[in-house]
């Protein structure tokens, strides 16, 4: 078994001359996307003028070069009729998205496996993308899981799902090998270890493409690994390997299973609590500081425009002038403003250069009643901005710290109770170690005396 990306770009060779005659361009497969049935050498500017050789037509799948019998395996695409359809359409089944008949979108098939053989199509290696793939690895969905291709999409079913989430690579396969799962001894005590280990690694899924000297895939990543691959690996030496691939785990009773579990949670535990913790730190209520936010950015604006001119005549509903062009802003003003409804356009009309106002006649014909000369000082907006900030930030931080400590005593009390689990569970090893032992002391045989006389003569 050989992945289609890998023999692209190797040399075509002829086993009669020795020669070389060409480089791997492409692969062809058929309509039902299950076999591969050429491979394209040459493409020329014409479709008619590329080259291939039929699959038929190889000799072997070397780990360097594809092997042909002679020069007359390859030809042009024209002299094959039943295979010039399939690279006219150039259908790639690279590249399309995987979904289930529901819906849900699994990835993007990034390669298939075929059987260098027989040019069967055995599976698909289905992607979730760059971080999805470094987390989780890749996935292997056998033909026999897809209902159905479009050119765009490829239907696999529901089961494939479950069989895609099973499979472990990336960094997911290397946590989860660091700290394997429990599971069952082998089927008898009478075995010897390679054999219990043989038969529990068949059923699981290779962790790890496993390959042999020629190059040829034994078994694809993802793949569940079944007594053919075994006895394949055996006779090529790449046992070892395999049984690396997908390690099986250690034989723990009941009572171990459960303490490891146990860890596990709390450790998770512990560490979602470290998690709250730094977050409860970094934020706090969300509606409150935005409140907050917004209304010390109003204070401001109001604050930036005190004293500066307005670019244009401000009227309240009753179109009375509360500043006339030019005039400078006032506390008084922004309150009028404010209870008129045109606060807004007072703070988006301030003008911020250099004042050169000379044109008179740009001016309303009736006196401002928030000028300089009239404002009485008097600006119980700002007031009340000012008070409802300086409210919310009391009332802010004595929430915060309430809730800051109500968070680190209930931390603390998980804490506790975790640490008082672990202690419990040194315990229990202590007692399983100690009693492993003393049934050890009961198993050694007794001394016997030894007649060192009848030795002697």
């Amino acid at each position: 078994m050989r992945k289609g990306s890998s023999v692209l770009g190797k040399d075509v060779l002829s086993l009669a001359t020795g020669q070389k005659l060409h480089t791997i361009k492409d692969v062809v497969i058929n309509e039902a996307n299950d076999d591969i049935v050429a491979l394209v050498l040459q493409e020329g500017g014409l479709l008619s003028s590329s080259l291939v050789v039929p699959v038929d037509r190889i000799t072997s799948f070397g780990k360097d070069a594809v092997v042909v019998p002679d020069a007359d395996a390859v030809g042009r695409i024209s002299d094959f009729p039943e295979i010039q359809p399939l690279v006219e359409r150039r259908g790639r089944i690279t590249g399309r998205k995987v979904f289930t008949e529901s819906g849900e979108d699994h990835g993007t098939i990034k390669d298939m496996y075929f059987d260098e053989r027989s040019g069967r199509v055995v599976g698909f290696e289905v992607s979730g993308g760059i971080a999805a793939d470094l987390a989780g690895g890749t996935s292997f969905v056998s033909v026999d899981q897809i209902v159905r291709t479009g050119p765009d999409i490829v239907y696999i079913q529901p089961e494939a799902v479950a069989a895609m989430e099973a499979q472990e690579g990336g960094l997911k396969g290397a946590i989860s090998s660091a700290g394997e799962k429990v599971g069952k001894a082998g089927e008898s005590l009478k075995a010897t270890a390679e054999q219990q280990q043989e038969q529990a690694v068949v059923g699981r899924r290779a962790q790890a493409e496993i390959t042999d000297e020629n190059g040829t895939i034994v078994v694809a990543r993802g793949q569940r690994i079944t007594r053919e691959h075994v006895e394949g690996a055996r006779a090529s030496g790449n046992l070892p390997v395999l049984l690396q691939s997908a390690p099986a785990p250690a034989p723990i009773d009941g009572d171990q299973a459960k303490d490891t579990a146990q860890a596990a949670g709390d450790k998770a535990g512990s560490l979602w609590d470290s998690f709250t913790r730094k977050l409860g730190e970094m934020t706090d209520a969300t509606g409150k500081r935005m409140d907050d936010s917004q209304t010390k950015r109003r204070l401001q604006e109001i604050e930036d425009a005190v004293g500066r001119p307005v670019t244009k005549v401000i009227l309240d509903r009753q179109d009375n002038v509360v500043l006339n062009l030019g005039d400078i802003i006032t506390h008084e003003a922004v309150q009028k403003a404010y209870d008129a409804g045109a606060l807004d356009s007072l703070l988006a009309s301030v003008y911020k250069g250099e004042v050169t106002f000379e044109r008179d006649e740009m001016k309303a014909p009736v006196e401002g009643e928030a000028t300089v000369e009239k404002a009485s000082g008097e600006a119980p907006l700002v007031d009340e901005l000012q008070q409802k900030v300086d409210t919310a930030e009391r009332e802010r931080e004595t929430a915060k710290q309430a809730k800051k400590e109500q968070a680190e005593a209930e931390r603390q009390q998980r804490e506790e109770e975790r640490n008082a689990r672990a202690e419990e569970r040194d315990r229990r090893t202590q007692e399983r170690t100690t009693t492993a032992q003393s049934e050890g002391d009961d198993e050694t045989p007794p001394k016997t005396d030894v007649d060192t006389t009848s030795v002697t003569r």
